[in-house]
């Protein structure tokens, strides 16, 4: 016999540990489902991601407000999809930084790199960085936070206080004049 939906999320909100348990393995779908919208089926982290899904159905019964006219099932969709993006975002970043770290520790240790080659990559890096200080203040703005701080361009757009679309073309704007400046260089 399969148990309508609505009674066992009533009964797991009263704090019945079964029916809580019932709710967990009907919702392990939604949970999979956007755990694979950010990581691959075979990643170790997203069966850690599923135990963190799980952890939050649980918690999110005690934080529900069924006086504010929600269902349970559409509230917990709407936790999920932006608790595994904002660990997505948050693992991304997490990434980036290592890498970068990775990149200038073997920079630092590289002993193939002949002096003429560094002071070239010295040059290159320091005509860079005049090429962004003729950009605008904005443009500036956008490059720094989005590539030197990781920031992602919705982050930035409620940072600045500017819509989303004009970040994006202040962003792709920005690239085109360095890209410009770089190649007269």
């Amino acid at each position: 016999m399969d148990i309508d939906i609505n009674h066992i999320i009533q009964q797991a909100l009263k704090g019945d540990k079964n029916f809580q348990e019932i709710l967990l393995k009907r919702l392990r779908p939604l949970i999979y489902k956007n755990i694979y919208k950010y990581w691959d089926v075979w990643d170790t982290e997203a069966e850690d991601m599923a135990q963190e899904g799980y952890i939050l159905i649980l918690m999110s019964l005690k934080t529900f407000d069924s006086k504010k006219n929600v269902h349970y099932l559409h509230y917990i969709k709407t936790k999920l999809e932006y608790f595994y993006k904002n660990q997505h975002r948050k693992s991304r970043f997490r990434t980036n930084i290592f890498s970068l770290q990775e990149a200038l520790h073997e920079y630092k240790t590289a002993s193939s790199l002949s002096s003429i080659e560094r002071a070239i990559e010295q040059e290159e890096k320091y005509d860079l960085m005049k090429s962004i200080q003729n950009l605008s203040s904005e443009e500036q703005k956008i490059i720094y936070l989005y590539y030197f701080y990781g920031q992602s361009m919705q982050s930035i757009s409620m940072n600045l206080g500017i819509k989303y679309v004009k970040v994006r073309s202040l962003k792709r704007q920005a690239l085109s004049k360095l890209s410009i400046q770089m190649c007269r260089r």
